[in-house]
């Protein structure tokens, strides 16, 4: 069933045009993920379709009602029910909320409604990994069409069954996930290698034709003086006739060069180069040892006794919910506060939410270069990576966006000469395609690196190692973050089955205690001993399967 479409649609703000869309629909049951990156018109296009925004032509006929997840700075309160609001983990409404309790409460709001249209902008925002699965479950479930823009790529693989990308002006539809859309454009971008080739090839061909052509004409001589004249007035007639056919067909290869139809070479970044030849300035195998350190978050103490090791070149993800100690650990590591041993000529880099390394007054590349070893020529590899190309490296720091400055952040931790990396939350901010340049700058970086984070796509891609803060005291799991969620569910399954066993040799007790009893009378006595039989069956089932 048809829920909505958009007819010729187009978008400008000022001279420049965000994007145009000459036909888009939503069905029933659709879960559509809009990607593209920041600037390129997402939620302006989301605005258009939900009829927040006006298009500047073309129609939109929606033919049913929707509803709202808007970004959390765009955000009012909305009122929620008390059971909408519980299962959503936000116990009250008032003004100190934090942005995950107000995503959460937003979130709460647009799903009790259940519109057939649900519209959705950066829903994980400032949720934790509880949070994002809960919303995954919630948005795989419901009952209508879900348009959504993220930047989760975890949660656009799970969910989304079409993917809008909006990127140079337009709007492409690809089928499937997010997976299924990165392979089409893969395949997309070796179309255009094999294209372009095949354009250089015959471009040469033409030109070295051409140039052979007009060599020949003019190679044609005159007359041999020892001809008559008679002679040589044939001759030249006839030479004439040749050179002007050669001539022809010279500039027929010359119209078929115009006429070539022009294929742009694709844009292929190339990878940065990391040297950390400074590690042989240190021994051993362990970077940093934290031993019995305590943890804690204003006056609350999270942990008092918390033990681990980093090893050199180990990438280690920090994982828990909002409020756990991920980020405090982070802040007293590069502090080397008590308890933590850095091992001796190792310097650690730190980068965190707040951005104070960064000179407002300076320039992309000046703060990146500044207290860098590396050359010029690296530093800009890496900001073109980022998508920071050309003379935009030379654009002052103040008037960049959040995201932008990020990335900046980022990128002069990465050349800051240090051999183990400090991340907080690296991935905030930035959209899917700085995302996944990010992934590779960090899996090309040599030493080792701890990073906090809620991005499962990022932790399955990097870490080798997880630092769980959803245990009862934090553990350090020795393998990548696929291995942790596995080993976690078989320990969840193990817990399950313990408890089951318990619970049915607690009944059994019961069972037989009333069994005992001398007066019971007969259709009871043959009720229970059915009932015994039955848990008994149960137990032996449930105690087979936990072997």
């Amino acid at each position: 069933m048809l829920l909505l479409e958009a007819r010729h649609i187009e978008k400008s703000y000022g001279d420049r045009v965000i994007f145009r869309a000459d036909k888009l629909e939503v069905m029933n049951g659709d879960r559509i993920g809009i990607v593209g990156p920041n600037g390129a018109g997402k939620t302006t296009l989301l605005m258009i379709l939900s009829g927040e925004v006006q298009a500047d032509s073309g129609t939109v006929s929606a033919f049913a009602d929707c509803a709202l997840i808007r970004q959390l700075e765009l955000a009012e309160q909305e009122g929620t029910s008390s059971k909408g609001r519980q299962k959503w983990g936000v116990s009250q409404v008032h003004d100190s909320l934090s942005g995950g309790e107000h995503v959460r409460l937003k979130i709460a709001s647009a799903l009790e409604r259940q519109a057939p249209l649900l519209f959705a902008d950066e829903p994980t925002s400032h949720l934790d990994l509880s949070g994002i699965r809960q919303l995954e479950e919630s948005l795989d479930s419901y009952p209508g069409a879900v348009l959504l823009i993220s930047h989760d790529r975890e949660l656009l693989n799970t969910l989304c069954t079409r993917i809008w990308e909006v990127e140079h002006g337009a709007v492409t539809e690809y089928k499937g996930n997010y997976s299924a859309y990165r392979k089409q454009k893969e395949q997309k971008k070796e179309r255009e290698w094999v294209e372009y080739d095949a354009y250089q090839k015959e471009k040469k061909r033409l030109i070295q034709a051409v140039f052979e052509k007009k060599q020949h004409a003019r190679s044609m001589k005159d007359a041999p003086k020892r001809m008559s004249n008679s002679e040589a007035k044939l001759h030249k007639m006839q030479a004439q006739g040749k050179r002007e056919k050669v001539e022809q067909s010279a500039k027929a290869l010359e119209s078929r060069l115009a006429q070539l139809e022009e294929k742009e070479k694709p844009k292929e970044l190339a990878r940065v180069q990391f040297d950390l030849h400074q590690e042989g300035e240190f021994r051993g195998r362990t970077a940093i040892h934290c031993n019995q350190v305590k943890v804690q978050a204003g006056s609350r103490t999270l942990f008092t006794d918390l033990a681990f090791r980093v090893q050199r070149g180990q990438k280690v993800a920090l994982i828990g919910a909002n409020g756990s100690g991920k980020s405090t650990l982070l802040s007293i590591i590069a502090q080397k506060a008590e308890g933590i041993s850095v091992s001796p000529g190792i310097r650690l880099g730190y980068f965190n939410q707040t951005l104070t390394i960064l000179d407002q007054e300076l320039s992309i590349l000046q703060n990146v270069k500044k207290d860098s070893r590396y050359p010029e020529s690296t530093i800009r590899t890496a900001l073109a990576r980022l998508l920071f190309q050309g003379d935009a490296v030379h654009k002052q720091v103040s008037l960049l966006s959040g995201g932008e400055r990020v990335k900046v952040a980022l990128a002069k931790v990465f050349f800051g000469d240090y051999h183990v990396l400090l991340l907080d939350e690296p991935t905030n901010y930035l959209d899917i395609p700085t995302q996944e340049e990010l992934e590779l700058l960090l899996a090309d970086f040599p030493g080792a690196i701890l990073f906090a984070t809620h991005d499962r796509k990022l932790m399955a891609g990097l870490a080798d190692a997880v630092l769980s803060f959803d245990e009862p005291e934090p553990l350090l799991f020795s393998g990548g973050y696929q291995e942790y969620q596995e080993a976690k569910n078989r320990k969840g399954t193990r817990d399950e089955k313990a408890e089951q066993i318990l619970l049915l040799e607690t009944r059994l007790t019961d069972l037989i205690s009333r069994l005992s009893v001398p007066t019971l009378p007969a259709e009871d006595k043959e009720r229970l001993d059915r009932e015994y039989e039955e848990t008994l069956t149960q137990l032996q089932m449930w105690k087979r399967s936990a072997k």
